[in-house]
């Protein structure tokens, strides 16, 4: 018997397409362009599931929620259909009862595959988890406010409880492994393995098989059988650091093996299977890529099931003094000094900073500042002057703004790449291309 599937939403043309693939995927569909009419297919009929639009006319999304609660359909699992950039929006529908959520534009493949999911879980507690999936506590190894972070973290335990694939994308240095890490800690596999691939770290020759192994003999150097990352993340998390550096063959082992679950070593040719989870991060606009023909769309669509796009620090200053203390602690430690604040000169000037380097560049200024601390108190004067030219520099042409950079950067460290690339938060590779691409002479 198949499952039936209640679409709602008042957008004729968008619920056709989401019927379309429903049905090939075996499923019978309902349709309603309101809440209203939803709450009369409820009314009269056997529904599995329900995919809700928010907005809509005569009656919302929300409205619609809580009057399905009081007819005593909180039985039926609710996906949530929103724009990813009203996070609000999916939040308060999943204390209305929702279980899950999905951004436009809609990937179908994706959306199978949660529709799957969610079916599945129903019928294994017997019921519809009604919001269960969102974790009421959430561990999270780092600090974060609520005018910050805040909102990202209730995305997190929406999605932690899940398999399903996150992209995180962000500046670098806003601490996106940091967050893999926690998706990691907080999911059913948090028993199992994290692996972290730093997809721009290594040769294009050798990412192959450290993503995926190698056979003894496969090569020059192979020596013996090695095992990949993707093998050895068995029932945990992969995370790929930096995924836009991926080659294009490597790409396309990729997308089989979050597709299909199996993948081949090098040099191999038994297929074998591994059960991981893929959390991706980049800080590049993938989907620009992707119009470029620099990366798979396919790829992408896959990666994008779930996107965290994380704010740059000059965006979330409310949590600099949080942050500040915890690296006191870490560093304090570290350098076996007592070290117990901050003054407010210290504060002052250290939010006059524009932080290009984002929370990497806070951690690198605090532990210089501990390092030329003799007292128990931080102060203006263990900080170097903060860029004065910040005004300018917002005025400036993006690649200008990051040629300039780069060029502080080296000039700061004496010209060592690998110190440069630190403090900008890139790899040494990424560091690389942009003095070849910007012709600076180092």
């Amino acid at each position: 018997m198949s499952r039936k599937i209640l679409v709602v939403d008042d957008e004729k043309n968008h619920r056709l397409m989401l019927k379309i693939h429903l049905q090939e995927a075996g499923y019978d569909v309902y349709e309603a362009s309101n809440g209203i009419e939803a709450l009369e297919v409820i009314d009269e009929n056997h529904v599995d599931l329900i995919l809700l639009d928010i907005k809509m006319d005569l009656m919302d999304g929300f409205t619609f929620l809580s009057h399905a609660k009081q007819k005593g359909a909180e039985g039926i699992p609710v996906i949530v259909i929103t724009a990813y950039s009203n996070v609000k929006t999916a939040v308060k529908a999943m204390k209305l009862g929702a279980v899950d959520f999905i951004s436009k534009p809609v990937n179908t493949d994706a959306l199978i595959e949660y529709v799957e999911a969610n079916l599945q879980e129903a019928s294994s507690d017997g019921k519809a988890t009604g919001g269960k999936q969102v974790l009421k506590d959430y561990k999270f190894d780092g600090v974060y406010s609520e005018e910050g972070l805040g909102s990202i973290i209730e995305m997190l335990k929406m999605v932690a409880p899940t398999d399903a694939t996150v992209l995180i994308t962000g500046e670098s240095g806003t601490g996106k492994e940091l967050v893999a890490k926690s998706i990691h800690d907080n999911s059913n596999r948090k028993n199992g393995p994290f692996l972290a691939v730093n997809c721009a770290a290594l040769n294009e020759n050798l990412i192959e098989s450290e993503m995926f192994g190698h056979e003894k003999g496969a090569f020059t150097g192979a020596t013996s059988l090695k095992k990949g990352k993707f093998e050895l993340a068995d029932k945990g998390t992969l995370f790929l650091d930096e995924v836009a550096e991926l080659p294009v063959v490597t790409q396309a082992k990729l997308l089989r093996g979050i597709q299909e679950k199996v993948f081949e070593r090098v040099g191999g040719e038994k297929s074998l299977k591994s059960d991981v989870r893929i959390i991706a991060a980049t800080n590049k606009d993938l989907q620009q890529m992707v119009d470029n023909g620099d990366f798979r769309e396919d790829l992408f669509f896959r990666l994008n099931v779930f996107p965290v796009k994380l704010p740059p620090l000059r965006e979330r200053k409310s949590e600099i003094p949080m942050l500040v203390e915890y690296f006191i602690k870490k560093y304090s430690h570290s350098f076996n000094k007592y070290v117990k604040g901050y003054t407010r000169d210290y504060m002052d000037k250290l939010l006059k900073f524009s932080f290009p380097g984002n929370i990497r560049e806070l951690s690198n200024l605090v532990e210089r500042s501990i390092i030329l601390c003799n007292s128990d108190m931080l102060e203006a004067a263990h900080l170097p002057e903060p860029d004065t030219n910040t005004a300018k520099n917002k005025s400036m042409d993006i690649k200008d703004n990051e040629r300039m950079l780069i060029l502080k950067a080296l000039k700061q460290t004496d010209y060592n790449k690998t110190k440069a690339a630190e403090i900008l938060g890139v790899s040494r590779r990424t560091l690389h291309n942009k003095i070849k691409e910007y012709e600076l002479e180092v």
